[in-house]
């Protein structure tokens, strides 16, 4: 059961770049690291973090987001003993998709590539063998609530993905929140507030895929595309 009468910050990053994202390749659950830049990202993002008072860093086990937490926990300071991995924070699982560009797809099949294209949003996932939203919201809620749950004494991070984020976002503020085929920028921040005394009440979106704590903030805005 959730503390009552309190209010929880969440500190939701989409992880540094990877070096699948340098080249476009569509990652899903596929395990790529960070690119030295990537890392260069996620230091910016704990650095921005420093003196927020993390009380908890949870993220996903893949290890572009696990080697994200880690270096946002170190350049943040937070004290606590370990970065946690959830797997319900992962990716969602991209079938076909994963381990390809889509211009890879698009030489392979151009006729796959064009009715992809033309159906909508949820019908691709099922078209191409992936994890549908429904699926994904499935996982990620419980591993949101379940991190909600514990008793935390300021901010919690939670390390994720583009893809499942989006999801989320457009599930609790509509998809007006992230229109089109946006998504959260790599070792972007994003912040919600929770007020557990409502555990039914949505929370608030306090910040939406912030960059402005990385350089050049114009060129990790352009990095939206693959998962």
């Amino acid at each position: 059961m959730l503390p009552t009468d309190v209010q929880q910050e969440m500190i939701l990053i989409r992880h540094g770049q990877s070096t699948a994202n340098a080249s476009g390749v569509w990652q899903g659950q596929l395990d790529f690291p960070l690119s030295a830049e990537g890392r260069l990202q996620a230091s910016y993002t704990g650095q921005a973090l420093k003196g927020t008072g993390i009380s908890g860093v949870y993220t996903s086990p893949l290890s572009r987001a696990f080697e994200t937490a880690q270096i946002v926990a170190r350049e943040a300071g937070f004290s606590g003993e370990e970065v946690v991995c959830i797997p319900g924070l992962m990716e969602r699982h991209g079938g076909i998709l994963q381990g390809h560009t889509w211009a890879e797809q698009e030489a392979r099949n151009p006729a796959f590539a064009e009715k992809f294209l033309a159906v909508p949003e949820e019908e691709r996932w099922t078209m191409v063998g992936a994890e549908t939203d429904e699926e994904i919201l499935v996982r990620f809620e419980e591993a949101i609530y379940g991190i909600l749950s514990r008793r935390h004494t300021g901010p919690v991070v939670g390390v994720s993905h583009g893809g499942i984020m989006r999801a989320f976002l457009r599930h609790i503020f509509g998809r007006e929140v992230l229109p089109g085929h946006e998504r959260a920028p790599n070792a972007s921040v994003t912040r919600l507030l929770w007020d557990l005394s409502k555990p039914d009440a949505a929370p608030r979106l306090l910040e939406l895929a912030s960059t402005s704590h990385l350089p050049q903030e114009e060129a990790w805005q352009a990095q939206t595309r693959s998962e």
